[in-house]
């Protein structure tokens, strides 16, 4: 699958980034922690973002990389345990995938709880916490043609959120090959900030599909915290190599002991299209 985004220079400061994905942000990070799974300054990361959805919840635990275009090394061996205080949750880790964590159970979190995540390894531990705030409802999807294929147009609406977009045309064999994948994605954030860094970022690819591509979206919710932690990480990555670069820094978590990353609970919306042509 291909990833890949752009950005939406509109008087509501939406934006669209290219996908969330924390290996980027690794790459910018400097901070060296005393864990004694990190090797020649490398730290722990953890990504685990839960929803209001009833399903196996996921985290993935890897150590950041130092190179560009490195795939960071899952974390095996660690222990994890999601809680809000009454019921508790304990991740086991997928056999085949190294560093990918999978809840015992499914269970949905929830507005109005604080959620602790612990991840533990050897005689070291970490610890998270999280809280939800609720998401409004999708806006009505639009679509626009553009040559003899069409385009995602992205509403940001007044709440600040992530937005998840997947596209699938495997219908279309042709285009296909054309494009060298048979799905993509792309990530927009709406976020409550101004910043120079956002509105004059340098652009990203805008993807084109054909008739009868599915495309599902995903609507996340963003605490304020959660707000703060992507807008550095895409000061640090997406924003980067436009005309108003911010000087470069870490990252913020929400971790205590010494893991980098984020820990998030967020209620989610979606919806599926197929695009039927005009």
């Amino acid at each position: 699958m291909k990833t890949c985004g752009r950005y939406n220079l509109k008087p509501d400061y939406s934006i669209i980034a290219a996908g969330f994905l924390l290996p980027l942000l690794i790459n910018s990070c400097e901070e060296n922690t005393d864990w004694d799974i990190r090797s020649m300054g490398r730290f722990p990361v953890a990504d685990c973002i839960i929803t209001n959805e009833m399903k196996y919840q996921q985290l993935k635990l890897y150590q950041s990389a130092d190179q560009l275009n490195e795939v960071p090394a899952g974390i095996s061996g660690a222990s994890v345990e999601i809680s809000n205080g009454i019921i508790s949750a304990v991740f086991h880790e997928d056999p085949t995938t190294e560093g990918l964590y999978i809840s015992d159970e499914p269970f949905r979190a929830a507005a109005g709880n604080i959620y602790r995540l612990i991840i533990g390894k050897g005689e070291y531990a970490d610890t998270a916490f999280a809280d939800m705030t609720g998401v409004t409802p999708l806006n009505d999807i639009q679509i626009i043609p553009s040559d003899s294929l069409f385009r995602f147009v992205y509403s940001a609406g007044s709440q600040a959120s992530m937005m998840e977009v997947y596209y699938d045309w495997s219908d279309d064999p042709a285009y296909c090959r054309r494009y060298g994948a048979c799905q993509a994605s792309e990530v927009y954030y709406n976020l409550d900030n101004i910043d120079a860094e956002k509105e004059f970022a340098p652009d990203r690819k805008i993807i084109l599909f054909p008739k009868n591509t599915r495309i599902i979206r995903r609507k996340y919710s963003l605490s304020l915290p959660h707000q703060n932690f992507i807008r550095a990480m895409l000061l640090e990555t997406e924003w980067r190599g436009g005309l108003f670069d911010a000087e470069q820094g870490n990252v913020p978590t929400n971790f205590h002991h010494g893991v980098r990353g984020w820990f998030a609970a967020c209620a989610v919306v979606s919806d599926t299209t197929t695009v039927a042509g005009f």
